[in-house]
């Protein structure tokens, strides 16, 4: 694999970034500390809305100054949005904390993917994407075996323990180094090559022609952010009030937490499960997966049936995160792939806050309801054009098949 350092340092911070001890009982930890759920959702919605407005921004910063930088800079913030979130009280700090955090997130949602994507190689990608994504959800395992520990002496000790993790994922972040266009192997994107000089567009305003061009990636995005707000949403806000409702003592929500975390390093395995049924019956499986886990999260409330239905939706969500990365990457037309990618982002963060709004308002009315209806919205991506998305025109001519 091309650019080994940055792949380790990649997995790394991602490891690091996903020890959150505060995991386990974030919604139990907001709401101790004076959030109530219907806020909660409303502060995620604002931290969208400014996660979206900041892409484009991060996006072209990345492609004009480097994305080593761009990472440095990212996760200093994202440390920053943890020491507040250990002092937060009430409506106020909780949306300090996210605002900080849409701050680091913008930053380092297209960066970080796309110098995965140069550093690992095309052929590569939906590997390296797999095993990073297991990193992170290898780090969330490690903070729910060790959150009980915490959380029995003060839930504010969760909090104190997750800013450690973010500093070293911070100071690993200064050893990346950049790496150009025509480095990559992807012959695709080499930047001065008669494919990409025929094709690319540049700047923001090339970047949004590009992605209102190509519908199919345009679905594909709208429906990947639908899917992995609907995970966000299910595995961590609501799973707790869904043990709750289940009648399960919140001294499993640890080993709950833990396995849920086992499941997303499913994510691992998703390039051999590509391999072995193809790219497009393994999408509509996973938006079917992911329907069925809701459809009986709404009509259960039995503890084992949840607790099934939560592991099903995490290893779903988890599988289907390298492919919706590796996917939008070999869309890419041009070298100023941060752009592109945070164009992309910015079109799903528009679908995810209204999801997150919809979803919201339905939990204040019970958990059935907002459960049913993110299972008919994924039943209907499920047998949709969105689970279809086929390779670029320009990557055929480069000798890949289509599926």
């Amino acid at each position: 694999m091309p650019h080994t350092r940055n792949y380790r340092l990649l997995a790394l911070m991602a490891l690091m970034q996903g020890i959150v001890f505060y995991g386990p009982v974030a919604t139990i930890y907001r709401r101790a500390y004076g959030l109530d759920v219907e806020a909660l959702f409303l502060i995620e919605s604002i931290s969208w809305i400014v996660t979206l407005a900041l892409e484009s921004p991060w996006g072209r910063f990345a492609d004009r100054f480097g994305y080593r930088l761009t990472i440095v800079l990212g996760n200093i913030v994202f440390l920053a949005s943890k020491l507040v979130f250990s002092v937060a009280y009430g409506f106020s700090g909780f949306l300090a904390e996210r605002l900080l955090l849409s701050v680091a997130l913008s930053a380092l949602s297209g960066c970080t993917e796309a110098l995965l994507y140069r550093s690992a190689g095309a052929e590569a990608s939906e590997k390296a994407f797999g095993r990073w994504n297991a990193a992170s959800a290898a780090g969330l395992l490690i903070a729910s075996a060790a959150s009980p520990l915490l959380y029995a002496s003060s839930l504010r000790m969760t909090a104190y323990g997750t800013v450690a993790p973010y500093a070293i994922a911070a100071v690993a972040s200064l050893f990346l180094v950049d790496v150009d266009e025509e480095e990559t192997t992807d012959g695709a994107t080499t930047r001065g090559g008669a494919t990409g000089a025929a094709l690319a567009t540049t700047g923001l305003r090339g970047a949004f022609r590009a992605l209102a061009r190509d519908r199919g990636l345009l679905l594909f995005v709208a429906a990947s952010a639908v899917m992995g707000e609907a995970a966000q949403a299910a595995t961590v806000f609501l799973a707790p009030l869904q043990y709750e409702r289940a009648g399960i003592p919140i001294a499993a929500f640890g080993a709950l937490y833990a396995a849920l975390q086992v499941a997303s390093l499913a994510a691992a395995g998703a390039w051999r499960l590509v391999g072995a049924v193809g790219r497009e019956r393994t999408l509509r499986a996973l938006f079917a997966v992911g329907a069925s886990a809701l459809a009986i999260l709404a009509l259960s409330d039995g503890a084992w049936t949840s607790v099934a239905a939560l592991l099903a939706l995490a290893a779903a969500a988890a599988l289907f995160r390298p492919l919706s990365a590796s996917i939008q990457n070999e869309r890419v037309i041009g070298s100023e792939r941060a752009t592109a990618l945070s164009v992309n982002a910015m079109a799903a963060e528009i679908i995810a806050a209204l999801v997150n709004v919809g979803v919201g308002r339905l939990a204040g009315i019970g958990l059935p309801a907002a459960f049913g209806a993110l299972a008919a919205i994924l039943g209907a991506l499920a047998v949709s054009p969105a689970a279809s998305p086929r390779r670029p025109a320009r990557a055929l001519e480069h000798g890949d098949a289509e599926e």
